[in-house]
């Protein structure tokens, strides 16, 4: 009775698998779990690995051997320490640990080296334009205005009533006999009948005023009128061989981007219509947005509570700033952020001058993920050591051939992260 009642105790523990092949495995953790009286492990010859059931007999009670630490082979659970449970059923050799369901060694030849790759496209601006001329010619200057804009950057085509709502715009509407501009129906010019004329004729319907009577001449709802007035695209700026091949691009952090700066509200497009510092912006005083305060050039804040950021990230001064995580569960229960390829409930939250980064602890090297080592406890990415193994690190293959529209070619580099 005592070895059936083993026997089921240890099937809840390892699985049916662990009994029916005699396979070793690693001792992993497990929840705190009482384990049932009479199933501790009978270890006489002072190492782990050998349980009372291979030996085909019942465990003294009170008599505990020396328990498998982590990463160490065992049969079953009752094998390893409190707190470590036995989840895998592979078989390894001395000296390699049991990891992610297979045999590997427990600490590999491999060494961080501190340093990553950088991805580079430019040392100057002059990189990214080649040929291109950087500067526009002054008589080309607002030519995107003339030539490509019908409407006026930063209007929006809505109900108004002055001005100030319609942003570079104008508030107006129509009045219905004469077609003038108008807020009001008191703005327009009455209409009149004239009974000097022959026929009697009404002064703006010019109807005959002995037919019927004169109509009201009434102002249709005001809009906001956003007719780019300087829109031509047929004016000769707009094919003139000098404003075209402008380089576009500037050197920003060594990559090669779209140049967004301006020299005036020329230079900017409809959502960022205004120069400002040489940086286009959607506004320059709060003037310029609809019920919204402007800040920092933005019409309204960028987030008022921390839900509004993304994940990792506090609302400060109405900006989404980002902190990292902040408790170890954050990095459980933010298990997106984490390595899919582990288990989230093993992260742990390293917080340095107050930015925290998930980080796996570890005491050897396989429980590390593939591009990792065990370093002080905590998985650290293995880095580079040349330039040519950054090649296949960043993926950098096939790149296109420099001509006079791009004229760089993207590389990477290895060297010290100065921000790991």
């Amino acid at each position: 009775m005592r070895k059936s009642y083993l026997i089921t105790s240890s099937l809840k523990v390892c699985g049916p698998a662990l009994l029916a092949f005699g396979l070793a495995a690693a001792c992993q953790k497990e929840p705190a779990q009482q384990v049932s009286p009479g199933t501790e492990n009978a270890n006489t010859n002072g190492t782990a690995g050998t349980s009372a059931l291979d030996a085909g007999q019942d465990a003294p009670l009170g008599d505990e051997g020396r328990k498998g630490e982590r990463g160490s082979s065992c049969d079953s659970t009752n094998d390893c320490q409190d707190g470590l449970s036995c989840i895998v059923s592979n078989d390894c050799p001395v000296g390699v640990a049991c990891t992610n369901k297979s045999c590997q060694p427990s600490n590999f030849d491999i060494m961080g080296t501190g340093k990553q790759c950088h991805v580079v496209d430019c040392a100057t601006t002059n990189d990214c334009c080649g040929d291109m001329p950087q500067q526009l010619p002054e008589k080309c200057i607002g030519r995107e205005r003339i030539c490509s804009q019908p409407s006026l950057p930063g209007c929006v085509l809505a109900v108004c009533s002055s001005d100030a709502n319609c942003g570079t715009g104008t508030c107006s509407g129509t009045c219905s006999l004469d077609g003038e501009p108008c807020l009001l129906t008191a703005d327009c010019a009455p209409n009149t009948c004239d009974t000097n004329q022959e026929p009697d004729t009404c002064t703006l319907s010019l109807a005959d005023c002995s037919i019927s009577s004169c109509t009201t001449n009434t102002c249709s709802t005001p809009l906001c009128n956003c007719a780019n007035p300087d829109y031509n695209p047929s004016d000769p700026i707009c094919t003139d061989a000098d404003c075209e091949g402008i380089c576009g691009f500037i050197c920003d952090d060594e990559r090669c981007v779209v140049d967004l700066g301006c020299d005036s509200d020329l230079d900017c497009a409809a959502i960022t219509p205004f120069c400002d510092a040489g940086t286009c912006v959607e506004c320059l005083t709060s003037d310029d947005c609809e019920n919204e305060q402007c800040m920092n050039g933005r019409c309204g804040p960028v987030c008022e509570r921390d839900t509004q950021c993304s994940l990792f990230e506090t609302c400060q001064a109405n900006e989404c700033v980002y902190v990292g995580c902040q408790s170890d569960r954050e990095c459980v229960l933010g298990a997106g952020s984490v390595d899919a390829a582990k288990d989230p409930r093993l992260a742990k939250c390293n917080i340095e001058n107050g930015i925290g980064t998930c980080v796996f602890p570890c005491e050897i090297d396989a429980q590390c993920g593939p591009t990792e080592v065990c370093l002080e406890g905590v998985c650290e990415y293995i880095g580079c050591e040349t330039d040519g193994e950054c090649k296949t690190i960043a993926g950098l293959h096939n790149q296109p051939v420099p001509s006079d529209e791009r004229p760089w070619t993207t590389t990477a580099v290895c060297r010290p992260d100065s921000n790991p």
